[in-house]
């Protein structure tokens, strides 16, 4: 199973700039193969994910099937223990392959789209910090 990995930090970025897609006609998204139950999904994870994420030091996203529904828990990697025994805790969700494989592409929109004033206003993140987030995305 493919997953992708995000420090709380990457995650955040990610959170801001996918909550504009709403902001965006469906037939942009839609052209980027995006529908608006996709983006439903999307942001419905994102919010799941981000009540937990205060207690987290990374976010772990399972790629899966399209049937699957996405449920976020925090837990404790087995195995996993940082200085001083203290264990990092990651919030899990999983989220159907198809709609991560876009959200790269969703993200280059948003920054493309509202230009680099904008992006900061709405969000509070710069051209290439939310690059440097959706990289990971990229796949």
């Amino acid at each position: 199973m493919r997953e992708i990995v995000l420090s709380v930090d990457q995650f955040e970025v990610l959170f801001q700039v996918t909550h504009q897609l709403p902001n965006f006609q469906e037939s942009r998204l839609s052209d980027l193969g995006c529908t608006a139950t996709d983006l439903q999904q999307l942001t419905a994870m994102l919010r799941a994910v981000d009540t937990r994420v205060p207690d987290a030091s990374r976010v772990r996203i399972l790629l899966c099937g399209d049937e699957a529904e996405s449920v976020a828990e925090l837990a404790v990697p087995e195995g996993e223990a940082d200085e001083g025994d203290i264990s990092p805790r990651e919030v899990r969700v999983t989220l159907p392959s198809r709609i991560a494989e876009r959200w790269y592409e969703l993200t280059r929109l948003v920054v493309m789209a509202l230009g680099s004033r904008e992006l900061f206003l709405r969000t509070g993140y710069e051209p290439e910090e939310v690059e440097a987030a959706a990289s990971v995305l990229n796949f």
